[in-house]
């Protein structure tokens, strides 16, 4: 038997996680990573003053993320990204990839020096249903 839980458990599960990113989060695209040994940081995005909005049916939207106009930038293709605190405190990992990953990069996964790195929407589900 597969392991399932309730809306209300997925609710509290995600409204719980993304509450440790606390004010101010950021949105940290990386060239490689793990939780442990995150990865060097190509652009940084500053999420709203409340980084998602309380959770729907297991998942929670992020808040308007404000784009990193002017990226590090590196010539390797970024593989990860970062939600951490306002303090670098890291919260969430993931995968980054142009389809088909926790997030989508759709205009290339390589970041120029100086280019704007955008994120036009966002949803973090903590349990499967």
């Amino acid at each position: 038997m597969a392991v399932t839980h309730t809306t209300a458990a997925r609710n509290a599960a995600t409204d719980a996680v993304t509450a440790l990113l606390g004010t101010s989060a950021h949105l940290k695209f990386r060239l490689t990573g793990t939780v442990g040994a995150p990865g060097t940081i190509v652009a940084n995005l500053v999420m709203s003053a409340t980084a998602f909005g309380a959770s729907a049916t297991g998942t929670a939207t992020a808040n308007a993320i404000t784009s990193d106009t002017n990226a590090t930038g590196n010539a390797s293709p970024v593989a990860t990204a970062s939600l951490q605190t306002s303090a670098g405190t890291l919260v969430i990992h993931c995968a980054v990839a142009a389809s088909a990953s926790d997030i989508n990069m759709t205009n290339g996964l390589t970041v120029a020096s100086g280019d704007t790195v955008s994120c036009s929407s966002l949803t973090y589900t903590a349990l499967s249903a």
